[in-house]
C-alpha cells in the first residue's frame, strides 16, 4: 500500500510526455495541420530510408551479414579504437550506445561470431573485456562512415552555414524531444 502511495506521489509529480509536449507546443509559434502532418510523414519516411539504404548497402552491395544496429555498434567500436583512446569495453559500448551491458554483450558475441569484433581480457582489469574491429569489421565501420558522409552532403552540402546551424537545431530539439520521451 504504501509503494503503492509513493508510486502515484512520484507519478503526479512527473510531467508526463503528453503534458512535456502541450508544454513545448505552447512556447512557440503554433503548428498548422498540413505543416505537422507532411514534417511526421518526412520523417518517418527518412528514418525508413535510412534504415533500409544502409541494410542494402551492408548486405546486399557488400555480402556482409550485418544488421542496421550491429553497423552502429561497429561505428562506436571503431570511432572509439581506431580515432580515439584506442580501447572500449563492452560495458563502455554499451553506454555509448545507450542499451543495457547483457545486450550489448549478446550483440558483441553475435559480432565475434560472425568475424567482425575481437575481444580481449584487459591487462588492467581481469573482469573486463577490451574490444577491437576485425579487417572485415573495420571494413564495415568504413562502409558505414562513408554513407553517413554522403547523407550529410546530400542533405547539407550547398547549404550556407546559416542554413545548416537552423538544420542542426532543428535535429536537436528532436533528439531533445526523443530523450525526454525515452525518460518519461
Amino acid at each position: 500500500m504504501a509503494g503503492q502511495q509513493e508510486r502515484g506521489r512520484r507519478e503526479a509529480a512527473e510531467p508526463t510526455l503528453g503534458a512535456a509536449m502541450a508544454q513545448r507546443a505552447r512556447s512557440g509559434v503554433p503548428l498548422t495541420p498540413s505543416f505537422a502532418a507532411e514534417l511526421n510523414d518526412l520523417l518517418a519516411a527518412t528514418y525508413g530510408s535510412i534504415d533500409v539504404l544502409e541494410g542494402q548497402l551492408l548486405n546486399r552491395g557488400h555480402g556482409l551479414d550485418v544488421s542496421v544496429s550491429e553497423s552502429h555498434l561497429l561505428d562506436a567500436i571503431g570511432h572509439a579504437t581506431l580515432h580515439g583512446a584506442g580501447t572500449i569495453s563492452v560495458s563502455q559500448l554499451a553506454e555509448a550506445a545507450d542499451i543495457r551491458v547483457p545486450s550489448a554483450t549478446a550483440a558483441v558475441n553475435r559480432m565475434v561470431a560472425k568475424g567482425l569484433v575481437e575481444k580481449h581480457r584487459s591487462a588492467h582489469d581481469g573482469r573486463r573485456f577490451d574490444l577491437t574491429l576485425t579487417h572485415s569489421g573495420e571494413a564495415v565501420f568504413r562502409l558505414h562512415a562513408i554513407f553517413h558522409q554522403h547523407m550529410a552532403e546530400a542533405v547539407a552540402g550547398d547549404m550556407t552555414s546559416e542554413e545548416r546551424e537552423i538544420l542542426l537545431e532543428g535535429i536537436r530539439r528532436l533528439e531533445h524531444f526523443y530523450a525526454e520521451a525515452r525518460e518519461a
